[in-house]
């Protein structure tokens, strides 16, 4: 009988190890992006990846930080650096996109957060257009005591990010 067992316990933890690997050669994606199904899309920005953490890493006044925009190869504008890994290739929500499409600086008050949720267009070093970049990022209310405040914090924290971004095409290269 415990040598049922053992196979048995054998056969299925072959079965959880192996079916990502048969995932990913049948559908060509990641089995992490099936996962998280249709909201994520497959996606690589090291260069914009290292310099949101880096940055974030140097900033006690916001408790989140990302980078949107709009990868080559792909339609929708998604995550492409977050120094939460696990957001990358999450796709833009609809009530980001409308506040993009204002293009200016956008603090909203979460009281239940006790945070200022900040959304920011970005450009590159030189003034170019990343696809619809922007950075979005929380300044906890111990930061900022209002929304002109919490702006100010998070527009200097955009400037310093963008400052490293020498190109779109430069932040997905390895």
């Amino acid at each position: 009988m415990s040598k049922f067992i053992a196979r048995a316990s054998f056969t299925c933890v072959f079965y959880l190890c192996i079916t990502p690997v048969i995932l990913q050669a049948q559908t060509g994606k990641d089995p992490k992006m099936l996962a998280h199904g249709s909201n994520y899309v497959q996606v690589s920005a090291p260069l914009a990846q290292s310099i949101i953490v880096k940055v974030k890493s140097q900033h006690d006044d916001i408790s989140k930080l990302g980078l949107h925009a709009v990868p080559p190869g792909i339609t929708d504008n998604v995550i492409i650096a977050c120094d939460i890994p696990a957001k990358i290739g999450k796709k833009s929500s609809a009530a980001d996109l409308e506040k993009l499409a204002k293009a200016t600086p956008i603090a909203a008050r979460v009281d239940k957060d006790q945070i200022f949720d900040l959304l920011i267009p970005i450009t590159d070093a030189t003034g170019s257009d990343l696809g619809g970049g922007f950075v979005v990022m929380e300044v906890p209310y111990t930061k900022a005591s209002n929304e002109a405040e919490a702006l100010k914090i998070g527009v200097a924290v955009r400037d310093e990010v963008q400052r490293q971004i020498p190109s779109k095409n430069a932040m997905y290269q390895p």
